[in-house]
């Protein structure tokens, strides 16, 4: 554990990372859904309904076809999805670090620890999605799903470690 006492002032910062990624995922999934859902690991129908906020500088295609509107609704689920949980640990983290009692501030620590355990289980689901979905389904490239299910998974590594961190440490 002594390594992890010398490392613990990067705690915050990895904790921040986390929810910020979250954060910036969810935005992302409101500004250009179809790419998320291609970095999400998806691909979906090229006629799919696309852009909410338009922007003169997207990719996104500003169609929409209202037979689709389902597949996006589903990426802005992720997006809101994402947003919260980003938000929530991003609080927390802030939370955290702005208590002046040792007490307080490892009581703080350790509930982000648990948050950040709990959503550990999202990336999870998201793996086992998209990697379904790359064995099955001929709107998802192979390959593609694949190396999305592994980052996936990856991240839930990342977050669990972080999480017991932040419970443990």
């Amino acid at each position: 554990m002594s390594s992890l006492r010398f490392l613990s002032p990067f705690l915050p910062a990895l904790t921040a990372l986390i929810g910020l990624g979250g954060f910036i995922v969810g935005i992302y999934s409101f500004t250009a859904p179809i790419s998320a859902a291609q970095i999400y690991g998806v691909q979906l129908p090229a006629n799919t309904a696309t852009r909410s906020f338009p922007s003169k500088k997207s990719d996104e295609p500003a169609a929409v076809d209202r037979n689709n509107s389902q597949h996006v609704a589903y990426i802005y689920a992720h997006g809101i999805r994402n947003f919260a949980i980003g938000l929530a640990i991003m609080g927390l983290t802030a939370y955290w670090q702005c208590q002046t009692s040792l007490a307080a501030q490892s009581t703080a620590q350790r509930c982000l620890g648990i948050v950040i355990m709990a959503g550990s289980l999202t990336p999870v689901v998201d793996a086992v999605v998209v990697w379904q979905a790359a064995q099955k389904d001929k709107a998802v490239d192979m390959e593609t799903g694949r190396k999305a299910a592994r980052l996936h998974a990856l991240r839930s590594l990342a977050w669990l470690a972080t999480g017991l961190w932040c419970l443990f440490g």
